[in-house]
């Protein structure tokens, strides 16, 4: 009989050769690999004054809104349970603003690229044709925007001639964070083209494999 003990098949996670040292456990620099989310990313800031500027108003217009829901959210529940009342303004307020929420939230993350992008084709590319991917992304998100834009202002009459059911508002002061919202990301959209065309695409919204090698070596120690 041969003593030469049997070979077990290949585990799942393991390699072979250089690999085959490897602790299988995954690390910070596997799951970097695997981040495409380059809106959360602490460099993801805006690239131009138009977009910085409208970001930092998207916000503005986010925290008020916040805060004056959750003051008036505060106020219905203390009126509802202690003192068995209600109040209208508390009761329709919260989701009359809460459009301009995500109207403000909506700008920040356009200025910041902080949208959920499925760049499964996008991100196999490198170099010059990545840069150029870019331009034509942002290109057509001007346009396509701007288009809806143009669809929502016919909506103005419409949403003018209705107004809440508690507090008899007009819906258009609730419909019109939509209106902003387009339109604002349709500027910075096209911002954001310009930029990029006149002053390309920088490292810090290339995949890895695109930057330059002195942006790539950086580290978090350096």
């Amino acid at each position: 009989m041969s003593s030469t003990p049997p070979t077990s098949p290949r585990e799942p996670g393991r390699g072979h050769g250089r690999e085959a040292g490897r602790d299988p456990v995954i690390t910070e620099e596997d799951l970097a690999e695997l981040d495409t989310s380059e809106g959360h990313a602490d460099d993801a800031r805006p690239e131009d004054p138009v977009n910085e500027v409208t970001a930092r108003i998207g916000g503005w217009i986010a925290m008020a809104a916040t805060a004056v829901i959750v003051v008036l959210v505060t106020l219905a529940v203390v009126m509802r349970y202690f003192l068995n009342s209600s109040l209208p303004i508390a009761a329709e307020g919260p989701t009359y603003l809460f459009p301009w929420l995500i109207a403000g939230g909506a700008i920040v993350a356009q200025g910041s690229r902080g949208h959920i992008a499925v760049d499964v084709l996008v991100s196999r590319l490198a170099g010059a044709a990545y840069r150029k991917a870019q331009i034509a992304i942002w290109a057509f998100s001007t346009v396509l925007l701007g288009y809806m834009t143009y669809l929502a202002v016919y909506l103005i009459g419409p949403m003018s001639d209705q107004s809440t059911p508690i507090m008899g508002w007009p819906q258009l002061g609730s419909f019109g964070a939509f209106l902003v919202m387009i339109a604002v990301m349709t500027l910075q959209a096209g911002a954001r083209t310009l930029h990029y065309l006149r002053h390309g695409v920088p490292d810090h919204a290339l995949p890895l494999t695109a930057q330059s090698p002195s942006a790539s070596k950086e580290t978090p120690g350096d």
